[in-house]
């Protein structure tokens, strides 16, 4: 699960600077999008496998899985951030300290 959140996350950054390269390559004479591209494509076959691997322990079902990873990278993310995990809590709550 911890690889899982890792590259949803790693996934959702590639495709906000994915965006940014490509408005770069429109207005100015930098081209980052060959680089960027094929980056942003294997995290998003990365974030796939997970996804499918982990099916059950994310507890979602076949067609809300469809959804997030047509919705894609921001969708995916958040939608993994809040799913709670075997033990009932998501994964900021596990971390967080109560005194």
């Amino acid at each position: 699960m911890r690889a899982l959140r890792v590259v949803a996350l790693l996934e959702s950054l590639s495709f906000a600077v994915l965006l940014v390269g490509s408005l770069l390559k429109r207005t100015t004479d930098l081209d980052l999008v060959p680089v960027l591209g094929p980056l942003h494509g294997a995290l998003y076959v990365a974030l796939v496998v997970l996804v499918l691997s982990c099916l059950s322990q994310l507890r979602w079902s076949w067609w809300f899985a469809l959804v997030m990873l047509t919705v894609g990278s921001p969708g995916a993310h958040f939608a993994v951030r809040a799913t709670r995990t075997d033990d009932g809590r998501s994964e900021p709550e596990r971390h967080t300290v109560i005194r």
